[in-house]
């Protein structure tokens, strides 16, 4: 059976050993104390299995074995005067400088501070505790005390002081994150007061913007009236061409006599195209004919001669007087420059000129093949043409004794062929 030295103590927590707190063994061999045991299973992190804090063998709960002791030998409670006074009896000369109590106080001394690392590393600490505690094993390793079974005292400070010096690396790096965060969170209201001031001066530059843009709208419109009360009055109501009324006086030159004091008819742009249409189409030509054409027929057979009296009487139509109305111009829409209202003023009036230059040849080509209204009262002669040629010959000879006798078609009709 096994028994207790005196001085046996647990390596961890430095507790003696007695009936009460009885020695525990683990798979790699080392002695424990229940305790302990059951505190490096606790702490240890679940993604970790608990080890041996000498070799860093791992174990289990179950894996502990309690050592069983023999206390009837009368040194269950062991007492350190009489034991070290045996001890020197037992021992000679040579085994005194290997039993020497200063080293089992050395001993003591390394196992109090292990348990106190122990502690530090189990529970949540400040910083003055482990640097109280680094210091403290520094001291006690800078004396002459160091020996081979106190390496993990040497082990634990430098674990300590790493652990301080991250702490502090890790405090400094917080530090100046925290000012970059003041920076930037200075530079971002200064930023926000920056963009709210723009977003004000926006505003206010669309509103002046709106303004000036009004006030131009009103100053082009008070333009264009402008220039359309200063545009003369020829250019809003275009006057009649003289060439109409030339041709059609001419055409007229000898009136009727029935109708002696009747003037020339001049017909506006409209009164050719609503005359209304005649069964009757014929084709005079032209009265200005050379005398050299003689030897051409002067009557077609079959077709009355007209005297050139009837050719040139003017039609019996009343002439419709053209009326000048000056009515009040819409304003116009407003443009965007007045460069572009003068130019589409000028395309205007391009299209009236043309426009009219187009009804004038209209109007000529009318009244060229359209014949007087007394040509279409007469009807065509019955019998043989022989009869009447040498009489009206002789009749167009005595009014018109210089004009060629012109040749009429024979007027169609609903009968003819």
């Amino acid at each position: 059976m096994i028994t207790l030295s005196p001085g046996s103590l647990c390596d961890v927590c430095a507790e003696e050993y007695g009936a009460r707190n009885l020695p525990h063994s683990i798979p790699c061999g080392h002695v424990l104390c229940l305790n302990c045991c059951n505190n490096i299973i606790e702490k240890s992190p679940a993604r970790l299995t608990p080890a041996c804090p000498f070799c860093r063998i791992p174990f289990s709960s179950d894996a502990i074995r309690v050592i069983r002791l023999d206390f009837g030998s009368g040194w269950s409670t062991p007492k350190r005067t009489t034991v070290e006074a045996h001890d020197h009896i037992d021992i000679g000369e040579d085994d005194v400088l290997l039993f020497n109590p200063g080293n089992v106080k050395t001993r003591a001394e390394a196992r109090r501070l292990e348990s106190k690392v122990a502690k530090v590393a189990a529970k949540k600490c400040s910083v003055e505790e482990v640097t109280t505690l680094h210091k403290e094993l520094q001291d006690w390793l800078s004396s002459d005390k160091y020996d081979e079974q106190t390496s993990s005292l040497q082990l634990s400070a430098a674990l300590l002081r790493a652990i301080l010096v991250n702490h502090v690396a890790h405090s400094e790096a917080s530090r100046m994150a925290r000012n970059v965060e003041a920076n930037l969170r200075e530079r971002l209201d200064d930023a926000q007061h920056e963009k709210e001031k723009l977003e004000a001066e926006l505003r206010s530059m669309r509103s002046q913007f709106s303004q000036k843009a009004q006030e131009c709208q009103s100053l082009r419109a008070e333009l264009n009236r402008t220039k359309i009360n200063s545009t003369p009055s020829g250019l809003l109501s275009p006057t009649r061409p003289q060439s109409v009324s030339t041709m059609s006086g001419s055409r007229s030159g000898a009136t009727s006599p029935t109708s002696p004091t009747r003037t020339s008819y001049t017909p506006s742009f409209q009164s050719p195209l609503a005359r209304p249409a005649l069964p009757i189409h014929s084709r005079t030509t032209s009265l200005n004919v050379s005398a050299h054409r003689s030897m051409t027929p002067s009557v077609r057979s079959g077709t009355p001669v007209v005297s050139g009296a009837d050719i040139a009487r003017p039609a019996t139509i009343p002439p419709k007087t053209r009326r000048m109305s000056m009515s009040t111009p819409t304003p116009t829409k407003m443009n965007r420059s007045s460069s572009s209202s003068d130019e589409k003023e000028k395309e205007r009036q391009r299209f009236d000129d043309k426009q009219r230059e187009k009804d004038e040849r209209r109007v000529q080509l009318i009244q060229r093949w359209i014949p007087s209204t007394d040509a279409f009262s007469r009807s065509p002669p019955t019998g043989r043409p022989e009869k009447f040629e040498s009489a009206l010959a002789s009749a167009a000879r005595a009014v018109h004794p210089s004009m060629v006798p012109s040749r009429y078609k024979t007027p169609l009709s609903t009968h003819s062929p």
